[in-house]
């Protein structure tokens, strides 16, 4: 589909998701299955019976082998005779898989051959069980969008490359909840950071490591060809921060580096946090622990950083401000994670936009349903 006639499209149904009323929900009343039997899918069991009358019948599941999973609701695969029990009974299929792992595209499909015809995907419950599931990465509500349409338009149009435009509709349809035939497909994984269809960083990096877990994305951008001058690497999660030392110290002695056992945000103080997750430890309101964090403003004074990286579950926008004088004095390039909440996709280009210092603006998707999506910022 041409950009143009993908940007219409997105408009329109931007346009149809704000104003959309208040309507039954497409379970109400009916008998329901859920796919997948992990935190979402239970969750999602948990919350159904809050707002509607439903027959939960139980889960299906790639492991499922007939388990209890929540109360007296059990896991059976879709090959089971369990699961052929069910489709007699034509439920609502809701696809209970959120995270980057699986395609919800691919699971639909599936349920589709094996014969379930009323399939729900994730984008299309959450809307209306929003409060009750609370923050779910880039789920949104009509709320999250609806002060934004002009905001979003706009971005539409600052895209460096017809990929970045196609990509950034693709996704808004995507997390609206409208199905499209066909999808580009995703950036490997293992070039996020160093994508080959864009500019390269300029090299010596040095770079401010955002997120840094146990130094992959160091050890990434050495097998892509990149040489460091200085790595400032913040990663405030215990167990992370060790395997981090551990990377850095196979680094050549010339490298400058300076580990942090820290968060990024907006200014310098302690917060909450929850550890222990691997990749998916973060800041909270109300954590276990509480960790130092620090605004890069704060203690970078005179480090002429040019790559700034940052994977920090949902704290980018906050470290970012953190983080502008150093950006408005040096304009490093920006690899920003826009997949974490749902106005990130926007707000954070845009921001970047407002600072007035002619970036270039690119994106690319490293997993499935539109996770490890990175905002590409390459000064001019």
């Amino acid at each position: 589909m041409k950009n143009t006639d993908l940007r219409q499209l997105a408009e329109k149904a931007l346009a149809t998701f704000v104003s959309r009323k208040d309507e039954a929900a497409a379970w109400e009343g009916q008998k329901v299955v859920i796919y997948g039997a992990g935190v979402f899918g239970r969750d999602l069991a948990r919350v159904l019976p809050l707002k509607s009358k439903v027959t939960l019948l139980g889960f299906l599941d790639q492991k499922g082998a007939g388990q209890v999973v929540l109360d007296d609701f059990r896991a059976h695969r879709l090959e089971s005779a369990t699961a052929a029990q069910w489709l007699a009974e034509k439920p609502v299929v809701i696809i209970g898989v959120h995270n980057y792992l699986a395609s919800v595209r691919e699971i639909k499909a599936q349920l589709i051959q094996f014969g379930f015809s009323r399939i729900l995907t994730p984008m299309q419950v959450y809307p209306q069980l929003s409060k009750e599931l609370g923050w779910r990465f880039w789920l949104g509500s009509q709320q999250d969008y609806a002060s934004s349409v002009s905001s979003i338009e706009h971005l539409g149009t600052l895209w460096a490359d017809a990929e970045s435009q196609h990509l950034f509709y693709e996704t808004l349809l995507y997390r609206l909840g409208i199905e499209m035939e066909e999808v580009a497909p995703l950036t490997d994984v293992s070039l996020q950071y160093a994508v080959p269809t864009m500019p390269r960083w300029k090299s010596p990096l040095r770079l401010v490591d955002g997120g840094a877990y146990t130094g992959d994305t160091l050890q990434s951008l050495l097998q892509h060809g990149y040489d460091f001058a200085a790595i400032h690497a913040f990663e405030p999660d215990a167990v992370n921060f060790k395997r981090l030392c551990l990377t850095a110290s196979a680094f050549p002695p010339e490298t400058q580096i300076s580990l942090w056992p820290c968060g990024l945000w907006s200014s310098t103080c302690r917060m909450s946090f929850s550890e222990g997750f691997e990749m998916g430890s973060k800041l909270t309101e109300v954590g276990p622990t509480t960790v130092p964090v620090v605004a890069l403003d704060d203690i970078l004074h005179g480090q002429p950083v040019n790559l700034i990286k940052m994977d920090i579950e949902g704290a980018e926008a906050d470290a970012l401000r953190g983080a502008q004088h150093l950006i408005q004095k040096y304009r490093p390039g920006l690899a920003i994670c826009l997949y974490h909440h749902p106005q990130h996709l926007w707000s954070i280009p845009l921001w970047v936009e407002g600072l007035k210092l002619d970036y270039r603006f690119y994106c690319r998707t490293h997993a499935h349903n539109t996770f490890d999506m990175v905002l590409y910022a390459m000064p001019k």
